[in-house]
Order: structure tokens, then C-alpha cells, then sequence
């Protein structure tokens, strides 16, 4: 168990599911979980040693939506004193770096290879969630979306349920994900179901125009989706499709959210999807040119063993003790 006692996590919530999870890891190991604004107290001046922040998604800050101006400028600086500000509060501060670059932009400025050299300055150790050629450090795992005991019951819910979508692309609709790719790839005789909002106006008219003179078969519901109505389709949804650009992202949400509800997986080609390929059976590669004969000729694996193969490596102990050896 560690020594330390407390842990100022940030963010201390939020809608993915991601956090509950990782909360848990945390409190098994005897940590307090505060949230991050609650380190910066003179309390904390005496109990440093005592200390662990843990950030989560923290190099994307500077890009928050709805900040201009000298709004904008300010919250930067402040941004950054906060960073330089926490080894002062904390004795060991861990960074779990998610992004290659920020999401909210189409490529890597100049601020965000500040604010990544920053945070790789003042962490005491960069963590991700896969292996990263270029990033070292350790490696901890990603949970899946419920707890051994829950993800037990859904494998017996699962087994003989009929899954009627054949495919789904569900979550957050960002131009790097690449729905546009898959749509321009996608052959009109198949049927995709999409959920998911896109908040850019541009980015969503770009993918009606291609849905609609293509003429495809895309139901899609455009919204933020009610988590349980999420898990729903998922667990009625035979593949689900994750074309994320290479090199966009470090680990997919979207990824252990479908292994969580027995979904076998299909990727665009990337180093996240061939790593995947070659662990799990169920993950799969598409040749974004031939569409039309891939689908066809899929493998498939029944959601039970989806789910019990990745409980392997990414059950509750796996999970433990890729964090035990950070905290």
C-alpha cells in the first residue's frame, strides 16, 4: 500500500465513466481522493509529503472551448503558475498524458509542445494508458466500464442475446476521429448506426452531405446519449467501429466501453488498432478501400468470450497492479 495518503485527481469527474473507475483503483490502495483545486491550501504546505496529484487529460486545458481573448490569456497563465505551483502542495505528481494533440485543434502548436514539455518537467513521472514509442515511462491499464462482479453478470445477460446492429460508431463526433473517412469508405448496401453529438456546425453539415449523396443507409442520432441508453446499443451491437486518425490519440474509451458490452472491434488502420489486432482475437483491421469485401467476410466472436478475454488483462487485479507500481 502506498505511503502516501491523499490524492488530488483531476478531473475529479466526469461523463466517460473513466474517472468512477480509476476513483476505485485509488481508494483500494488507502488513498483520500480530493479533488484537484483542494490542494492548493496552506494545509498542505505540512502535509506534503503526504501528497499525490494525479492529472488526467491536463494537456488540454489551454484549448477549452468558449475562452478568447484576455480571458483566454489569463486563464493560460494562471494555468501554467498552477502547474509550476504544485510541487510546492504535493511530494509526487503524476501525469497520465491521453493526447498526442490537443482535440479541439487539427494539429500541434507551439502552445501545447509548451505545455507538454511543462507538465514532463514538473511530473514526477509521465504515465499512459498504452505502450508509446517516443513517450517513456510506465504503462498503467485501462479499466473496463464495470467491476469484475458486474462484468460477470453481463456475461451471463450476454450469452443468447440477440445484437441486432450490426455495426455502430458511438461517442463524441470530433473531425479527428474520422467519421468523415468512414462514411466516404462506407458501401451504400450497409447499414451503420451512428450516435453521437458533433458540436461543430461545419463538421456536422460536411457528414450530412456525405451521408446523404452517397445515399447510405446511417441512421444517426444526433445528441449527447443518455448513458444508459449507450450501454443499450452497445450491447445490442455485433461490431463497433473505431476509424480514429493515427497518431490522434494515446487509448480509446470508445475501445474498452465496447470489450465491456461483448463488442467485437473494427479499426482504420493505426498503431493503436494493430497493437489491439494482436492482443485480442475480436479486434479487427479495415482496409478503408475495400470496404465491400471485408465486411462480408468477418470473423466474428460471441460477446461472452469478448468480455471474458478482456477481463484477462484488464479485470479489476490487472488494473491494481499496473497502478500499484506508479502510486
Amino acid at each position: 500500500m502506498s505511503t502516501y495518503r491523499w490524492l488530488y485527481l483531476y478531473p475529479f469527474e466526469h461523463n466517460n465513466g473513466f474517472i468512477a473507475r480509476t476513483k476505485a483503483v485509488y481508494a483500494k490502495q488507502g488513498f483520500q481522493i480530493e479533488p484537484l483545486k483542494a490542494l492548493f491550501s496552506k494545509d498542505n504546505f505540512s502535509k506534503r509529503e503526504k501528497n499525490t496529484v494525479v492529472l488526467n487529460w491536463y494537456e488540454d486545458q489551454p484549448f477549452r472551448k468558449g475562452l478568447k481573448g484576455s480571458r483566454r490569456l489569463l486563464f493560460i497563465v494562471s494555468f501554467f503558475i498552477s502547474i509550476l505551483a504544485m510541487r510546492f502542495f504535493s511530494h509526487r505528481i503524476i501525469w497520465l498524458r491521453h493526447n498526442f494533440k490537443p482535440h479541439n485543434l487539427p494539429r500541434e502548436t507551439t502552445l501545447f509542445r509548451v505545455t507538454v514539455w511543462l507538465l514532463d518537467k514538473v511530473a514526477h513521472q509521465t504515465v499512459t494508458l498504452e505502450p508509446v514509442r517516443g513517450i517513456p515511462g510506465q504503462v498503467v491499464r485501462h479499466p473496463l466500464y464495470q467491476p469484475d462482479a458486474g462484468l460477470k453478470t453481463v456475461i451471463e445477460q450476454t450469452r443468447g442475446r440477440a445484437r441486432p446492429i450490426n455495426y455502430l460508431y458511438f461517442g463524441v463526433i470530433k473531425p479527428y476521429k474520422r467519421l468523415d473517412a468512414l462514411l466516404r469508405a462506407w458501401p451504400a448496401s450497409e447499414s451503420l448506426t451512428i450516435m453521437g453529438k458533433c458540436a461543430d456546425e461545419e463538421h456536422t453539415s460536411l457528414l450530412n452531405q456525405i451521408i446523404r449523396e452517397r445515399n447510405l443507409d446511417v441512421p444517426w442520432h444526433n445528441a449527447f446519449i443518455e448513458q444508459d441508453d449507450l450501454e443499450e446499443a452497445v450491447a445490442s451491437a455485433r461490431y463497433v467501429i473505431i476509424p480514429h486518425e493515427d497518431g490522434a490519440m494515446i487509448s480509446s474509451g470508445t475501445f474498452y466501453m465496447a470489450l465491456s458490452l461483448g463488442a467485437n472491434v473494427l479499426c482504420f488502420d493505426s498503431e493503436f488498432g494493430r497493437a489491439k489486432a494482436a492482443e485480442f482475437e475480436f479486434v479487427q483491421v479495415l482496409d478503408a478501400q475495400h470496404l465491400d469485401t471485408q465486411l462480408p467476410a468477418l470473423s466474428y466472436t460471441s460477446a461472452d468470450t469478448v468480455i471474458e478475454q478482456a477481463m484477462q488483462k484488464y479485470g479489476d487485479q490487472e488494473v491494481q497492479l499496473s497502478w500499484r507500481k506508479v502510486l
